[in-house]
């Protein structure tokens, strides 16, 4: 090998090392470009200011993409922008934003990761928000055999997808179909957070309206009871929430006769209705 030939390798080598040291320089830069956005949008998130908080978003996916369009970041990144359209209600945005990080994320973490877990569920619950709790069941059904698998069945993640379950069953009038899922994550918010925990008087709540529509009176009587007092000391009595519990209560209380009981519950859930439009 001739000494000349020698050179031109030694400089190749040398050129190419020096262009690896610029592209690693390059993506550490890019790198810490998107993660600096995405602080700026949590930052912003944090204090409610959403359409912000959007705006470093778009861009922080913007900077993700230089990775490739496959890469997690732009997945993760994506699902937190949704989460952003869904604090402000805007379903639709956060359904097809959350679809598009579904797809990175199962191509780079696999269908049974905890992160598509999450954004199957994040698919479902605005998609129940828009009323399409029947085409939102098959993300619901993913996550919770994920949840189960990778975090346990009384996880509290578990619960809330058996919680949506139930609710859209209930939206659907399927009483019976409602029933097992609600008692499960009623039992389950129980064993992890207490009696006094506001999602368990949600659990309650929706368990206490699928016993009554099926004239299980007696059963959805002390679960009525429950979920008011848990909504009392955790939210108010001044809070709609405990008023809508009321509500719902005195509606049962009169269909089995049981009238001062019903207008005891009415009363106090009209006063809070009052002080609310009062304000």
């Amino acid at each position: 090998m001739s000494r000349t030939f020698t050179r031109c390798l030694i400089l190749a080598a040398g050129f190419l090392s020096s262009l690896a040291l610029v592209q690693v320089a390059r993506a550490q830069d890019t790198d810490d470009a998107w993660k600096r956005l995405v602080m700026q949008a949590l930052q912003a998130a944090g204090t409610n200011d959403y359409p912000k908080s959007e705006q470093f978003f778009q861009k922080a996916v913007h900077e993700a993409e230089r990775f490739g369009l496959s890469d997690p970041r732009v997945g993760t990144t994506l699902n937190s922008l949704g989460l952003v359209y869904k604090a402000q209600k805007r379903f639709a945005d956060a359904e097809a934003i959350f679809r598009r990080a579904l797809a990175v994320l199962e191509k780079a973490y696999g269908y049974q990761s905890i992160d598509v877990a999450n954004v199957n569920f994040n698919i479902s619950s605005v998609m129940a928000a828009q009323g399409k709790e029947a085409l939102s069941m098959p993300f619901l059904e993913k996550s919770l055999g994920t949840y189960r698998r990778q975090l346990g069945g009384q996880s509290i993640k578990a619960a809330s997808v058996l919680c949506m379950i139930g609710d859209a069953h209930r939206a659907a009038k399927a009483w019976p179909e409602a029933e097992g899922p609600l008692k499960e994550c009623a039992e389950i918010r129980e064993i992890n957070g207490g009696v006094m925990n506001a999602e368990l008087a949600d659990a309650l709540f929706s368990l206490a309206q699928v016993y009554e529509k099926q004239g299980k009176y007696a059963l959805a009587d002390p679960r009525f009871r429950l979920a008011e007092k848990i909504r009392e000391k955790t939210s108010g009595i001044m809070s709609p929430g405990f008023a809508e519990v009321l509500e719902a209560h005195a509606a049962m209380l009169r269909t089995t006769g049981r009238i001062v009981e019903a207008d005891k519950d009415a009363a106090l859930a009209a006063a809070v209705r009052r002080n609310e439009t009062h304000k």
